[in-house]
């Protein structure tokens, strides 16, 4: 009779309770999010475009264009450039900032912003460019032994920077004023939230949390299984993380309890995504494609 009664409870429970017909996996305790990408556009046009960044403080996007023949992607060419588009995928100025002879741009790899500028790695030059100041110049901030410098994230204080060479992690204030602060090997991909900084790396095939301030070792989830060679990394606001695998062809989702992956785009040399999430927008640029095709983020 009271194993009855314990049933008819816990049925009547569970219908009544928020969410129901969802899989829990513990009582009262969901199972990790799903999340969808659903492709609304392809912008074609490009010259190996390794990074895109949505400025969402400034209401467009920056794709960085390496221009450089297959295998040459780290070669001093004076040929790279930064294309400039529409939160929708229009191209506003397919040479927002060009290189020239006063001021060359070489590979140009990952960007972000830090107050009114735009950072960019050039190979062993870590750039930035005013984005009040209409056809400045862009100007170097110097880093102690820089090799391959890589991708940019920012928390709004600071500027990251992943050497892939030297397996490093700089960081560097407004001012200029760079420390290194953690060693991973060949990190590439790295981004910001919620006061950590994530990195994934290219021939590990790990996703790392790292400490910015350096006293804490490199943290890997464990998911090196899942994935190739690890190329871009963002976190969504619920504490999950999407990672571009390039020789994988495609880009993952990996879930807040940082155990549970799945593909969500299968796509050709995917380099370095953009997210933004406010218009739920992914930018997947793809190498080897000389294209970048652009997502809408849907979670159910």
């Amino acid at each position: 009779m009271k194993k009855c009664l314990v049933a008819l409870v816990l049925a009547a429970l569970a219908a009544a309770w928020p969410g129901h017909g969802r899989r829990y996996a513990v009582w009262g305790q969901a199972d990790p999010a799903v999340w969808t990408a659903k492709e609304v556009r392809v912008v074609e046009g490009f010259n190996v475009p390794e990074c895109v960044f949505p400025d969402i403080a400034g209401g467009a996007v920056y794709v960085s264009n390496i221009d450089a023949e297959e295998g040459a992607y780290w070669s001093n060419d004076r040929k790279g450039h930064i294309a400039r588009l529409t939160p929708e995928g229009d191209v506003t100025d397919a040479r927002w900032l060009d290189s020239g002879p006063a001021a060359p741009i070489n590979s140009p790899k990952g960007m972000c912003r830090l107050g009114d500028y735009l950072y960019f790695t050039d190979n062993t030059r870590l750039m930035r460019v005013s984005l009040k100041e209409s056809g400045a110049a862009p100007e170097e901030i110097r880093l102690p032994e820089a090799r391959m410098l890589n991708d940019l994230a920012s928390d709004g204080k600071c500027v990251y920077v992943s050497d892939t060479s030297l397996g490093r992690a700089y960081r560097v204030d407004e001012a200029g004023l760079a420390t290194h602060f953690s060693a991973i090997p060949s990190v590439n991909g790295l981004t910001c939230h919620d006061g950590r900084v994530y990195a994934v790396s290219w021939d590990g095939h790990e996703v790392y949390e790292l400490d910015p301030e350096g006293r804490e070792p490199a943290k890997p989830f464990g998911l090196a299984k899942h994935f190739s060679n690890l190329d871009g990394i963002e976190a969504l606001e619920d504490g999950s993380f999407l990672v571009s695998d390039f020789t994988g062809n495609k880009v993952c989702h990996i879930a807040a309890d940082r155990k549970t992956v799945a593909t969500l785009v299968e796509i050709e040399s995917p380099a370095d995504i953009g997210l933004d999430q406010g218009r739920g927008l992914l930018y997947v640029p793809q190498f080897m494609k000389d294209r970048v095709s652009i997502y809408r983020l849907a979670r159910q």
